[in-house]
């Protein structure tokens, strides 16, 4: 068996990764995923949707681009509302993914870490555990200044925000 490229548990239910490919699709199917929440302004692949389908996997794909310097930024809304999704437990257990696993999914992990009141100095040695060289300051600006919107609707979320199985 064999994991996807950076899989890591997040909290209990929730798992983050890089994009999963054929060989990794057995580790997969052991943790009966409910939900995958893919993060990329790209195209899923065509082998990927085929595993969702065939093992009736829940998938939500949101087409979001990497932080990059000067200006662009992924949207605070948008990854609001992929933090719902995450946070749901209805949805759980859930993977989410980018292609590495590095950028996109590092900002939602460090989104998620600052919900469970992490010290923002665990969020960036997480962040650069998985990011390796990698290392984008723009990426750890995003995470410092997301702030959780009032209205962002979490069915359920205590257990993973404080970190906890339910």
């Amino acid at each position: 068996m064999v994991p996807p490229l950076n899989f890591a548990m997040v909290s209990p239910g929730v798992y983050r990764s890089g994009f999963p490919n054929p060989r990794s699709h057995p580790f997969l199917l052991q943790q009966r995923l409910r939900t995958i929440i893919y993060v990329h302004d790209g195209d899923c692949q065509t082998y990927h949707q085929q595993f969702i389908r065939e093992n009736d996997i829940n998938y939500k794909h949101f087409r979001v681009a990497a932080n990059r310097e000067p200006f662009v930024e992924m949207g605070h809304a948008m990854v609001a509302e992929i933090l719902a999704e995450l946070l749901d437990t209805r949805n759980h257990p859930v993977l989410v993914h980018c292609n590495r696993g590095i950028r996109r999914v590092g900002c939602l992990v460090g989104c998620v870490r600052k919900l469970q009141g992490w010290a923002m100095t665990a969020i960036f040695d997480e962040y650069q555990r998985f990011s390796g060289t990698k290392i984008r300051i723009a990426d750890q600006e995003f995470i410092e200044v997301f702030k959780s919107p009032a209205h962002m609707e979490v069915q359920h979320p205590a257990a993973v925000v404080a970190g906890q199985a339910e």
